[in-house]
C-alpha cells in the first residue's frame, strides 16, 4: 500500500517592497511512502544516475557547444515556393531573375568521389552537409545572377532542395576556368574555387 502526502509549511501571502508587490515563496514538502522492492530501488538508482550524468554533460559540454555553434553558420531553411527561393538569394545580396533558368530532378550519389567531397566541404562552410542525402532524389533550381562582384556574365546561383529543405547552395561561373563559391560569399576573385565535374 502506498501513501502520498503534501504538507504546506506556511501559506503564501503577498508583501510590499516599495511599489513592488511580490509573492512569498510557497513552502511545501511532498512525501511519498511505499514498500521498497529491489526493482524500485534499481529504477530509482538508474534515474538518479541518469540525472547526474545529464547535469554533468550539460554543465561541462555547454561551453564547447556554444563555441562551435558560434563558429558555424547555417543557412538551412525551408523554401517552398519560387518567391521563397528568390527572397533567400536576395537576402544574401544576390540579384537574380524572377524565374529559374532551369529546374530539374537530380540524384545525390550513394558514394562521393573527390569532386563531390570537395563540393560537400564547400557546403559545410555554410552549415549544410550532403552526406545525409546520399542516394536521394532532389530538385535543382538554377537562377541567373546579375550582380556578381567578379563582373563576369554567365554566373548562376544553384539551390538543391530535398522536400523543400535547402541542402546545398552555390554560386558558380559557367566558364571552363570559372569558380564555385558559397552563397554566403560575396567576395570576388581571390577566394574562389575552381569548379569540379560532379556539380
Amino acid at each position: 500500500m502506498s501513501f502520498f502526502f503534501v504538507v504546506l509549511n506556511r501559506p503564501a501571502r503577498p508583501y510590499l517592497c516599495g511599489k513592488d508587490t511580490r509573492w512569498e515563496a510557497l513552502g511545501f514538502m511532498v512525501m511519498y511512502a511505499t514498500k521498497l522492492t529491489r526493482r524500485k530501488l534499481v529504477v530509482g538508482l538508474l534515474a538518479v544516475c541518469a540525472m547526474v550524468v545529464g547535469a554533468g554533460c550539460w554543465l561541462l559540454g555547454g561551453e564547447a557547444d556554444t563555441a562551435s555553434t558560434a563558429a558555424e553558420v547555417s543557412i538551412s531553411c525551408k523554401l517552398k515556393t519560387n518567391d521563397d527561393r528568390v527572397a533567400f538569394l536576395r537576402g544574401y545580396g544576390w540579384e537574380v531573375d524572377e524565374n529559374p533558368v532551369s529546374e530539374q530532378d537530380v540524384r545525390i550519389p550513394d558514394t562521393f568521389d573527390a569532386a563531390y567531397q570537395s563540393y560537400n566541404e564547400l557546403q559545410k562552410t555554410q552549415g549544410l552537409d550532403l552526406t545525409r542525402y546520399q542516394g536521394r532524389k532532389c530538385q535543382l533550381y538554377v537562377y541567373q545572377v546579375r550582380n556578381d562582384p567578379s563582373g563576369e556574365t554567365g554566373v548562376t546561383a544553384n539551390l538543391v532542395l530535398y522536400r523543400d529543405n535547402l541542402i546545398a547552395a552555390d554560386i558558380c561561373s559557367e566558364d571552363a576556368d570559372g569558380f564555385v563559391r558559397a552563397v554566403t560569399d560575396r567576395s570576388a576573385g581571390d577566394q574562389t574555387q575552381t569548379p569540379s565535374e560532379g556539380e
